[in-house]
């Protein structure tokens, strides 16, 4: 079984995401961390990143391993734990450049789906899950909600790790991704064909996460 699920920065897939797949007894895939990944490893090794054959060339070349952790997922690259690494301010402000290549695009979808067919039962999220990467997904949900929810939510989500930011910024911030992901010419960010989409502006991950399930129950 894939359940995939899709949605704009900050309309709370990917927690909604771990959430379900512990709830669910299956594994967990976030496709975000084979960007963040092949980002990491163009910023250590000092590649250009306006240079398209060569990220193209990181992707295909890095050893790449997702294991599932409580909560998350332990990411190694080229035998090192980069959990966290993928996760700072500079993977996350270049990891676009990645995101935006073709080949890279192509490269790491069939990633994806190699690690999916090794985890069996799966819950994935990103922007292309139900679109590009597992179209023919068993169930497939696109979550959103409005900008400045997410811009609120991303203020909170900083502020609780002792990084407080200007709101107005991060909204600015917000909507300039969500543009980059609409129009991006390879998988933008699409609501899927025959997607269930789920307004969360007004839910908390609780509800948002028991809505997922009954659906995902439903069709078992």
């Amino acid at each position: 079984m894939i359940v995939t699920i899709d949605g704009p920065a900050g309309s709370g897939k990917s927690t909604a995401a771990r959430r379900l797949a512990r709830a669910l007894g299956v594994a967990y895939l976030d496709s975000g961390a084979t960007y963040r990944a092949a980002t990491l490893k163009a910023l250590r090794e000092g590649v250009d990143l306006g240079d398209a054959a060569a990220l193209a060339e990181i992707a295909a070349r890095m050893d790449l391993k997702l294991t599932p952790a409580r909560e998350a997922l332990r990411v190694e690259l080229d035998g090192r734990d980069v959990t966290d690494a993928i996760r700072s301010p500079e993977v996350t402000d270049n990891a676009h450049h990645i995101a935006s290549v073709p080949q890279v695009r192509r490269v790491l979808v069939a990633l994806q789906r190699r690690i999916a067919a090794g985890l069996g039962d799966v819950v994935t999220e990103g922007r292309d899950q139900g679109s590009a990467v597992f179209p023919e997904a068993d169930v497939k949900f696109y979550l959103d909600a409005a900008a400045d929810v997410r811009a609120r939510r991303r203020c909170e989500e900083l502020a609780a790790r002792g990084r407080h930011v200007d709101y107005d910024q991060v909204l600015e911030a917000i909507r300039r991704r969500d543009h980059r992901d609409q129009t991006r010419a390879a998988d933008p960010l699409v609501m899927p064909d025959g997607a269930i989409v789920v307004d969360t502006s007004g839910n908390t991950i609780a509800q948002t996460t028991a809505e997922l399930r009954r659906h995902v129950e439903a069709l078992r």
